[in-house]
């Protein structure tokens, strides 16, 4: 597995990186990807999101300079912004048989014993996919099984700002608050995004019986794995870029 940390990213562009890292896993890649990062501020919204769930709208949040993407991924709208840890595994389902229930659970897992390394009990809502501190979220998932390969993945709010909730009902749930790991971590608990990065990655590569990876940077990424990843593919079925097909969300 690698990993690669892309740092603050705009969501368009981020999207595009893990959109070409989907495809070449799908084809020529036989290497899972992790990648890391934090997005500007951005509205998404998944296959089972609707206007209903806005509280602005959509020239309002232009004028604020807060883009809306909408996606073919599970889930309805949530939010992503600079403190928030975002995660997006590009993994093959072979080894999974198919199963996404149990994909996600297992991210859900692997979120629960990252909050646990800042002594912060996370758990499990049957009704709600992602995870919860009490009866508040503090990370979401939303998933996209493409040719057997997943897009997309979790968000874990580690710094405190509520600015982006107020402009929607997070994921749907009207009854349940959001929270913060800054906000319910012990007083006096050292926190620092790289350390929950370090901590998330130890946990997710356990979870899928990884070695941990080294963290490369986005240069060093595309520098020496996605130029000679495009080439590969290109020579092996430049028929085959943009095909899509067998899609599952969750």
């Amino acid at each position: 597995m690698k990993a690669v940390d892309l740092g603050v990213i705009d969501y368009g562009t981020a999207l595009d990186i893990q959109t070409l890292a989907h495809d070449l896993r799908a084809g020529s890649w036989d290497e899972d990807i992790l990648f890391v990062l934090e997005h500007e501020p951005v509205l998404t919204m998944g296959r089972r999101g609707g206007h209903d769930d806005l509280l602005v709208t959509e020239s309002e949040l232009a004028d604020r300079g807060v883009p809306l993407y909408r996606l073919s991924r599970g889930g309805k709208i949530t939010c992503h912004y600079p403190g928030q840890l975002v995660a997006y595994p590009v993994i093959g389902m072979e080894k999974f048989q198919g199963d996404v229930p149990r994909f996600v659970t297992i991210l859900e897992g692997v979120i629960i014993q990252t909050l646990a390394d800042f002594e912060v009990q996370g758990g499990r809502i049957p009704e709600h996919r992602g995870v919860f501190v009490g009866t508040d979220k503090i990370a979401s998932i939303g998933i996209e099984i493409r040719d057997r390969v997943t897009l997309h993945g979790i968000s874990l709010n580690v710094r405190e700002d509520l600015r982006l909730y107020r402009m929607f009902v997070p994921c749907g749930i009207r009854d349940k608050g959001v929270t913060f790991l800054e906000k319910v971590c012990p007083s006096g608990f050292p926190i620092s995004m790289e350390s929950v990065k370090a901590s998330f990655l130890t946990h997710f590569a356990r979870a899928f019986n990884e070695e941990i990876p080294d963290l490369m940077d986005k240069n060093s990424y595309e520098e020496q794995y996605l130029i000679a990843g495009v080439q590969v593919a290109a020579s092996a079925n430049p028929q085959s870029a943009g095909k899509v097909s067998d899609k599952t969300w969750i």
